[in-house]
């Protein structure tokens, strides 16, 4: 596996985590066909999911609609 290269950015803080087999068994498969360490690929997991918060909670911020919505209330609703 290659290790991904550190631009800087210190890890200081240490999580550990208990995975079932069926958990740490996929984890090892998609690590190793991303040729990452099964640390790296939780990191790029966090990452891509802080990014796509974050640009929901901008979204939001801006008063646009985020997600589905499926229980917002509508004009619609109140035809009888």
């Amino acid at each position: 596996m290659a290790k991904t290269v550190n631009l800087g950015d210190k890890y200081t803080h240490r999580i550990t985590l208990r995975l079932n087999d069926n958990q740490y068994d996929w984890l090892i498969k998609i690590a190793e066909m991303l040729d990452v360490s099964p640390s790296d690929y939780i990191r790029m997991a966090v990452n891509t999911s802080m990014t796509i918060s974050n640009e929901e909670i901008e979204k939001m911020k801006k008063g646009e609609m985020v997600g589905t919505h499926e229980n917002v209330k509508t004009d619609s609703n109140d035809i009888i």
